[in-house]
């Protein structure tokens, strides 16, 4: 069991980036969720340990229009994110 703090920053960020990969708005909890499973597939890799990660999409993100997916409201209540979404895409390039 691995037990794990994340930050709104974080969790915006990674809801955001799930939109635009998979082409639905999910919540912030599921960023929560996935901010996590990035964290652990990272160790994973830096121990040179292979396996499956299996999540699940909490919520959908369709209440968060006013919110979440306003860029406006992000900066004012978050804060900066880009420094978690160019951290995520990091993950994401091939090594």
């Amino acid at each position: 069991l691995i037990t794990m703090r994340v930050r709104d920053a974080p969790s915006v960020a990674t809801a955001l980036w799930l939109e635009t990969l998979l082409g639905r708005k999910v919540g912030a909890s599921t960023g929560t969720n996935m901010w996590g499973v990035l964290q652990l597939a990272v160790r994973m890799r830096e121990e040179g340990r292979s396996g499956s990660i299996v999540t699940l999409l909490c919520d959908s993100g369709e209440r968060y229009l006013e919110t979440y997916y306003n860029p406006q409201w992000v900066a004012a209540n978050i804060g900066d994110i880009s420094p978690w979404q160019g951290q995520i895409a990091g993950i994401m390039r091939p090594k």
